[in-house]
C-alpha cells in the first residue's frame, strides 16, 4: 500500500482540530449546530466508470462507524409479527425501525414522507432478495445522496452475527463520475481508529476498482464541513513524458532545419527555377487544396456549437456530481 501512515495520522488529527475550532467559534452564534461531523475517504480515479451499480460494496472495518446514538432503519420483504420480534431481539439498539417494502409504497408514498424516513437514519440495511426492486419504491432521491439501503442476508442461520458483521462495515458505492466518497467514521473517534479505518477503507476500495493502484490518481480525507487533506497523489512516470518531449523536439528541429535550408537557398540565389508547364499545375494544386482547406474549416465551425454546449453540459454534471460525492 502507497500510503505514509504518519501523513494519514497528521491529516486525521488537524482535520478534528479543526472542526472543533470551528464549532467552538461558532457555538455562541448557532446553538443548535452539531459539534461531531462524519469523517470521509475521497478518492479520484484518472478514468471515469459509466456503470451504475444498485449493490453496494462492503469493505469490513477494525472499528465500528454506528455506537448507540446511531439510527438504523432495517427493509424487510414482508411484515410478519414473528420475524419482526426475532429482528427485535438480536440486540442492537442501533436498529431504531423496521419497514416492509409494502409500507414504502403507501405510508411512505409521498417525496416528503420519503424525505423525512432518509433524513431520520444513518444506515438502511435491506433484506437481499429485494435490492433490485428498491430503486422503484425508494426513488431517486436515495441513491442521490449516497443512503442506498445495504444487503444483508435476513435467512442466515446465525442471524445476529449477519446483521452485526453489515454494521461493522463501511460501503463503496460506485459513482459514474471520477470523485467518489466513503464514510470512515466521525470526528468524536479516536485518532488511532479513524487512521485505522482510512487504511482498511482503502485496501477494500483497491480490490473493487478496475485496475486498482493504477487507476487511483488522488486519496484525500474530508469532515462534511472542510477541505480535503491530501493523503496520495500518483504522478505520471518520467519515462513517458521523456518520450513525449524528445519525440516533440526531434519533429521541430526536422522542420526548423528544411526551413532554413529553403531559405538560404531563396536568399543565394541557388534555387532551381521550374519549368512554366510546372509552375501552372503547381498553382492549380494550390488552388485545390486551399478550396479543401476552406470546406473543411466551414464544416468544422458548423460543428463547433455543438460541441461546445455538450462539453459545456458535460462539465456542469461532473462538477455538479462531484460536489454531492464530497458533501455527502
Amino acid at each position: 500500500m502507497p500510503l505514509n501512515h504518519e501523513l494519514v495520522t497528521k491529516a486525521v488529527t488537524s482535520l478534528i482540530e479543526h472542526t472543533r475550532k470551528k464549532h467552538e467559534s461558532e457555538e455562541s452564534t448557532n446553538l443548535l449546530a452539531n459539534s461531531v461531523e462524519s469523517m470521509h475517504l475521497i478518492i479520484t480515479l484518472k478514468k471515469v466508470s459509466h456503470k451504475m451499480r444498485h449493490k453496494p460494496y462492503r469493505i469490513p472495518l477494525r472499528n465500528c462507524l454506528y455506537d448507540d446514538s446511531s439510527s438504523v432503519c432495517l427493509l424487510i420483504k414482508k411484515f410478519d409479527e414473528d420475524h419482526v420480534e426475532k429482528l427485535k431481539n438480536l440486540g442492537f439498539p442501533v436498529i431504531k425501525q423496521i419497514v416492509a417494502i409494502n409500507e414504502l409504497k403507501t405510508k411512505y408514498s409521498s417525496f416528503e414522507s420519503k424525505r423525512d424516513l432518509m433524513n431520520s437514519h444513518d444506515l438502511f440495511l435491506t433484506d437481499d432478495r429485494m435490492v433490485h426492486s428498491l430503486p422503484k419504491a425508494l426513488g431517486g432521491k436515495f441513491y442521490l445522496t449516497k443512503k442506498i439501503p445495504a444487503p444483508v442476508n435476513l435467512r442466515a442461520k446465525n442471524l445476529r452475527h449477519e446483521v452485526g458483521k453489515a454494521l461493522k462495515c463501511t460501503y463503496y458505492r460506485a459513482a459514474r463520475g471520477s470523485c467518489n466518497a466513503v464514510r470512515i467514521g466521525t470526528t468524536d473517534m479516536p485518532v488511532e481508529r479513524l487512521v485505522d479505518n482510512v487504511e482498511d477503507t482503502l485496501a477494500g476500495l483497491v480490490r473493487h476498482i478496475p485496475k486498482n493502484w493504477d487507476n487511483i490518481q488522488t486519496v484525500g480525507i474530508k469532515a462534511s464541513t472542510s477541505l480535503t487533506l491530501p493523503i496520495y497523489n500518483s504522478a505520471p512516470s518520467a519515462a513517458t513524458i521523456f518520450e513525449d518531449v524528445s519525440a516533440n523536439s526531434k519533429a521541430e528541429d526536422e522542420d526548423g532545419d528544411e526551413e532554413m535550408n529553403d531559405a538560404a537557398g531563396a536568399s543565394d540565389g541557388t534555387a532551381e527555377s521550374a519549368p512554366e508547364g510546372a509552375t501552372k499545375k503547381e498553382e492549380k494544386a494550390d488552388a485545390k487544396d486551399k478550396k479543401d482547406k476552406n470546406k473543411k474549416n466551414k464544416e468544422k465551425s458548423k460543428k463547433s456549437p455543438l460541441s461546445r454546449k455538450k462539453a459545456k453540459s458535460l462539465v456542469k454534471t461532473h462538477s455538479k456530481k462531484r460536489a454531492e460525492a464530497a458533501s455527502a
